[in-house]
């Protein structure tokens, strides 16, 4: 199970399939766990 926050969330929707998302867990408030957070929130 990986924790997402939202913008992590709605990217992942994108490149995953339904059974994939079933992996990801939206969370707000706490560390997001995905690979990708740094390169979407880094502007």
């Amino acid at each position: 199970m990986i924790e997402v926050c939202p913008v992590c969330y709605r990217f992942l929707q994108t490149i995953y399939d339904k059974k994939k998302m079933k992996e990801v867990r939206l969370i707000e408030g706490q560390p997001c766990m995905s690979t990708y957070h740094k390169k979407l929130t880094d502007r």
